[in-house]
This record gives C-alpha cells, structure tokens and sequence, in this order.
C-alpha cells in the first residue's frame, strides 16, 4: 500500500506545480476623460486591499506595452473600503530616457495604478 501512495503522490505533484497561479487584482480607474498640463486632477481608484500603497504613472499611449516614456506622480494609500483618492496636478513633460519630453496637444496618455494588481484609464491632454 505505500509504494501505491508514493506513485500516487509522484503523479499529483506534477500537476500541483502546473496549475495556474491566481490572478492578480484589478483595480477599477475613473477619473477625468481629457485633462490640461497644469491642472489639477482626482482619479478613484477601487478595488485594492485596505491600507495597501498604489503608486501612478502616466504614459503616452502610443508607447503603450513599451517601457521609454512615462512619469510617476504621486500615489495614495487605500482605505478600509479598498479605494483611494490620487490627486496630483498634470505634469507639462514626461521621461523618454533622459530627456524631457512635452506632452503634445490631443495625444492620448495612459493613467496606470499598481500596487498588489493594476488598473489603467485612459485620458486625453488637451491644450491649456
């Protein structure tokens, strides 16, 4: 009986280790549709474990799936109903390497929150 538990165990292990590990949260962004440099903005984010740290960056979403460009802005820290508040005003440039770059009128940007998951809105900067 135990050679038939240890060729019982060897033939489970294999498929314990192949199973999908779990999904990582996914957080739920709202904010502004359209933005302009230098203002002040709110975005919601919801969906994150209470007290957990989400931070920001704001991409260009023509470099969307790359990683050149972008900025990190200020995060926030979610309350005990698993939404936190990000407010930050819109930067004039983002990074491409070391050079600044400015935002160009009608572009699209990409609002991305991480932390434990990742959520995204998607904005478009508008002249000011």
């Amino acid at each position: 009986m135990p050679a038939m538990r240890c060729l019982l165990l060897a033939a489970l292990i294999p498929l314990v280790a192949a199973a999908p590990a779990p999904a990582s949260p996914r957080y739920d962004v709202s904010g502004p549709r359209s933005v302009h440099v230098g203002e002040r903005v709110r975005f919601t984010v919801s969906g994150a474990e209470p007290g957990e740290r989400v931070e920001v960056s704001l991409a260009p979403t023509l470099n969307r799936g790359g990683n050149c460009c972008g900025i990190s802005v200020r995060g926030a820290r979610a309350g005990e109903d698993g939404t936190a508040t990000l407010r930050f005003r819109w930067p004039r440039s983002y990074l491409n390497g070391d050079e600044r770059v400015r935002w160009t009128p009608g572009a699209k940007a990409d609002v991305i929150v991480f932390g434990e998951g990742r959520g995204i809105a998607v904005v478009r900067v508008k002249r000011h």
